[in-house]
């Protein structure tokens, strides 16, 4: 873990462990309202923890690794659905948690009331960087009525260590994202520079950290790792959304793996 807040580690170091039964059970939140933030390091040390917050634990780690590989079309259909905000939209991913070796599929979709659904399949490790396999184009025409199915493949990859909180006396579920960085297939690199992507995820009104991060003048970020990362990497696409969290926290950075 590099660059990451001291004082915000050692908080969460200090926090009661919970096991991922636990937080399933406590927080399951598959229909959720989320708000997301990108935070300063150095503010994330001024954060305060009570009581009632725990930390996910497996195997003694606390901070773990994460790939998501985004699927879209060649013409990048499904950024194009979020970038226009249209009302009913989704995301195509598999998400792998690299320490512990599971990988899912993912369909993630807007229901038009605001609220995420989110539907998981497990499919065996590797099979991400092979573009969708037909049962898992299956998967994906069964959770969501769309003809681009055939057409999505690989679009980018993001990568990031994630620390996941259960606040148990609200239901809620944050996580903080930091390291983040986003590669393609043909090798370009964009990286999240000195700060962390919180996501604050409740089945209802704002959570305690809400409130706290509110408090210190920070509110919730149009940010989407996968849309802000192709915004870089493909500058002709629409990213009015995302205009000043890019100008501020990427620096419009290009690189090569």
């Amino acid at each position: 873990m590099t660059q990451f807040a001291r004082g915000f580690a050692a908080g969460v170091a200090a926090m009661p462990p919970v096991q991922l039964e636990e937080v399933n059970a406590a927080a399951e939140l598959q229909t959720r309202i989320d708000r997301k933030y990108v935070v300063d390091l150095d503010l994330l040390d001024l954060l305060e923890f009570d009581e009632h917050l725990m930390a996910l634990e497996i195997d003694s780690r606390r901070h773990f690794r994460y790939a998501t590989t985004y699927y879209d079309t060649p013409e990048r259909d499904l950024y194009l659905d979020t970038a226009y905000r249209r009302p009913r939209r989704f995301k195509v991913r598999i998400r792998s948690y690299v320490d512990s070796g599971l990988t899912l599929l993912e369909v993630k979709r807007k229901d038009g009331r605001g609220k995420t659904v989110k539907s998981r399949d497990p499919i065996p490790s590797g099979d991400e960087h092979f573009g969708l396999t037909q049962s898992m184009r299956v998967f994906v025409d069964g959770e969501v009525d769309t003809r681009l199915t055939d057409r999505l493949g690989v679009a980018v990859t993001t990568r990031f260590e994630r620390t996941t909180v259960v606040d148990t006396a609200f239901g809620a579920r944050y996580t903080i994202d930091h390291n983040v960085r986003a590669d393609t297939p043909d090798g370009r690199v964009v990286l999240l520079t000195d700060a962390a992507v919180i996501e604050s995820k409740s089945s209802g009104g704002p959570t305690p950290l809400d409130r706290a991060l509110w408090s210190h003048g920070v509110r919730p970020s149009r940010i989407s790792k996968y849309c802000t990362a192709m915004a870089i990497l493909e500058p002709s696409l629409p990213a009015n959304h995302w205009h000043r969290t890019l100008n501020r926290h990427f620096g419009g950075r290009v690189g090569t793996a």
